[in-house]
This record gives structure tokens, sequence and C-alpha cells, in this order.
């Protein structure tokens, strides 16, 4: 009896196991899939954000014109899940704006709606980006850095970074990996190597001049003011890394070597479209007060153009 009891109760565990299983698959693409209703609804909730807050009016106009047509033709009618919207509409809204700031992405699990993206690259989260601050051969120093954190300790950890390399005799800054992150931080380190009160960029809302960005006071070694400096950048530096790029090189205070740069000027904000779904919209852009203009879809053009992987050897052998 008590043999047959054992036998009951490891069949009943196995069929619970293996119903709970099915649930679980269940409930998993049940909370997947998307209703006709609510696509459309969505996609209207979309056009009306972009129409109202993409920062450049008319292409917004274009953007959501084309959004609607497509909707009305039935391009969309095929998408009936959540992912598959992302992914789909996300790709539609940039290929349309050419501009790759702007997408879709899912709800975060703590339901908070923000811009910033959540990092799963090491490179990108350990020590808040910075992955090397070291000097090479010949006092060379060598200051990587991977994203611009949107975060105070970030601020003071590449600060020890840049003034730990002061006393080097030429500074290389590998932007190679690099993506967006925090304009602040962008300003703050770019006043390690400028005098204050410089004007940096212009901020623009829409057609309106929303602020005017100047170098501030930082507390950094005097010998950065004079560093000769080199950038390396490639395809992939993206964001934050060619705003700090396109800024000191139109400072005459840097020279960039490797690749040009993917050209996505625009500063990005976020709306709530749902419960499951935020969409990251453009809402400001920079305009450099000596060029008159940014990098948004051009990129920024290296002083000397040469493949991501040789243009640290480069920059070593030249210097």
């Amino acid at each position: 009896m008590k043999t047959i009891r054992l036998f009951l109760s490891t069949v009943l565990c196995v069929w619970c196991l293996f119903f709970s299983s099915i649930n679980e698959a269940n409930v998993s693409v049940h909370s997947d899939k998307l209703l006709a209703s609510e696509r459309l609804a969505a996609i209207n909730q979309i056009a009306q954000y972009i129409d109202s807050s993409y920062v450049l009016p008319d292409v917004g106009t274009d953007v959501v014109a084309a959004l609607k047509s497509a909707q009305n033709i039935g391009r969309f009618c095929h998408i009936n899940s959540k992912k598959q919207f992302i992914e789909e509409i996300g790709q539609f809204l940039r290929e349309q704006s050419k501009d790759g700031h702007l997408g879709l992405t899912f709800m975060r699990s703590d339901k908070k709606v923000t811009h910033v993206l959540q990092e799963h690259d090491e490179k990108r989260i350990n020590n808040f980006a910075l992955e090397q601050a070291k000097v090479l051969p010949g006092n060379i120093g060598y200051f990587k850095l991977n994203k611009f954190h949107p975060n105070e300790q970030a601020k003071q950890i590449a600060s020890f970074g840049l003034n730990f390399l002061s006393n080097t005799s030429h500074l290389i800054i590998d932007l190679r990996q690099s993506t967006g992150g925090s304009m602040e931080l962008v300003t703050y380190l770019v006043s390690h190597f400028i005098q204050k009160d410089i004007h940096l960029w212009d901020i623009y809302e829409r057609d309106e001049l929303a602020y005017r960005v100047h170098s501030h006071a930082v507390d950094r070694e005097p010998q950065l003011l004079s560093i000769p400096l080199t950038i390396l950048t490639a395809k992939t530096s993206i964001s934050a890394a060619e705003f700090f790029a396109y800024t000191l090189q139109h400072l005459g205070r840097a020279r960039i070597v490797g690749e040009q740069t993917e050209g996505l000027a625009h500063a990005t904000g976020a709306r709530k479209v749902n419960d499951w779904l935020v969409l990251r919209l453009p809402l400001m852009r920079p305009v450099n007060p000596i060029t008159n203009t940014n990098w948004e879809q051009v990129g920024v053009k290296a002083d000397k153009e040469i493949a991501k992987e040789l243009a640290l050897d480069w920059v070593l052998n030249t210097l």
C-alpha cells in the first residue's frame, strides 16, 4: 500500500509539473498576443505623439502621414504579437524618419517610462563604462569609455581617469565601442579640455531655441587644457560619443582618427503608449555655434579615415 501511495504521489507530481509548464507557455503566448483593436490604438497614439512632439515638425508630419497610409492599406494587418509590433513598426518609423533614435521598446518591469536603455553588455555596465585609463609606452595616455552614463558617480570616475592621465604627453580617447548616454556628462568631460564659459551648442525643441550650453568649471588638472588629444571612432560610435567627438573637433581641440560615425544627433525622450509599450521619441537637437548644424544622418567625419581595427596602432606609430 505504501508503495502504491508513493507511486501515485510521483505520478501526480509529474502531471502537475507537466500542466504547469503548459499553463506557463500559454500565459507567455497569450501575454504577447496583440489584437487588431490594440494594434490600431497603439499606432494612433504613436502618430499623435510624433505629430505633436517630434524634434523636426516637417519630418514628423511626413512620418505620421506614411504611418497612417500604411495602416489604411493593411500593411500591418499581419502583426499579431507585441514583439513583432515593436520590431516592425519601430523599423518603419526609423526608415521613414531616417532617425535611428526613433523607435519602440517594451515597458520596463518596474513600469518606469524612460529613454535610458537597459544595458546588458558588461563593457557598458562595469565601472560606469570606463573600461581603461592607463599609460602606454612612450608616456601616451589611453582612456577607453564605452558609454556616457547618466549618473553623478560616472562624472567622478571619468574625471579621476582623465586627471590620472594629465601628465602624459598625448591623450588618446577611445570611443570605438561607445554608444549614447548623457548630454550632461558630455558637457562635463568636454569642460576638462577647454576654458569655462565657452559656447558649446544651442539646444532646440522643434523650431524653438530651448537653451544654450557652455563649458563650466570642473575639478581638473591644468595640464588637460593643453594636452594633445586624439579621439578614436568607429561606424558604430553613436549619439553621445559623436557629441563629444564633434564638439572637440570643431573647437580645434582634438583630431579624430578612425571611421565616420553613424550620425545620431537628436536627444531622446520617452512617451508611454500603453501598459506594455514605450515610444523613444527624439525631442531636441543640438546646433553647434561654429558649424551652425550637427552630425545628424551624416556622422562625424574623421580627420584621418582608417579602419577601426587599425586606428590605435596608426596613432601610436605616428606619435
